[in-house]
């Protein structure tokens, strides 16, 4: 069934003739049309969201290697209290650090990644300090300190490693701790 639409069209030339009502034009039906308003918010907006979910990803992973460095050198310092040795090398150290790096997902010794995983040189070093001047420069174990106290000895725990990041640029990353032998 069709509607007789002469009535209408009747009502709105009257309207229009006593300046009550302008008749529609092209311009006014576009810019009245909400059809694909959604679509270009859309297209406005989804390549923002999709940076901050790529920069919010290089975070993550940031964090996640951080925390694996130092768990590394963690299990290092563990070792290190353990160590009766008088070797300033740190060999046992040493050792424990590149096995807890190798199942650590980390390119061991190495400068750039390799094969998707980070890059990490570890190092450790063993020396001897007065009590009474921890901070000072290192003494030879066999040092006998004032008061006659014999020296402590600590372990020197580092690590070496570069970021390698979607967006945002290649950090360095260098912790270090020192840990005293009991």
């Amino acid at each position: 069934m069709q509607r007789d639409l002469a009535p209408l069209t009747m009502i709105g030339r009257t309207l229009s003739a006593l300046g009550l009502c302008r008749p529609r034009t092209a311009s006014t039906r576009f810019l009245s049309d909400q059809s694909g308003v959604s679509a270009l918010e859309f297209a406005l907006l989804a390549p923002a969201i999709l940076l901050g979910s790529v920069f919010v990803a290089d975070l993550a992973f940031l964090a996640h290697q951080r925390m694996a460095i130092d768990q590394v050198l963690r299990a290092g310092a563990q070792q290190a209290m353990l160590d009766k040795s008088a070797s300033p090398a740190a060999e046992e150290v040493v050792k424990v650090l590149n096995i807890m790096a190798a199942s650590g997902n980390f390119a061991v010794g190495s400068t750039i990644p390799v094969k998707e995983k980070p890059p990490l040189i570890v190092g450790a070093s063993r020396y001897c300090a007065c009590p009474d001047a921890i901070e000072a420069p290192p003494v030879a174990c066999s040092t006998i300190c004032t008061g006659s106290k014999p020296t402590l000895a600590f372990y020197s725990i580092w690590a070496k490693s570069r970021s390698s990041n979607m967006l945002l640029p290649d950090l360095p990353f260098e912790p270090q701790i020192r840990v005293q032998v009991r």
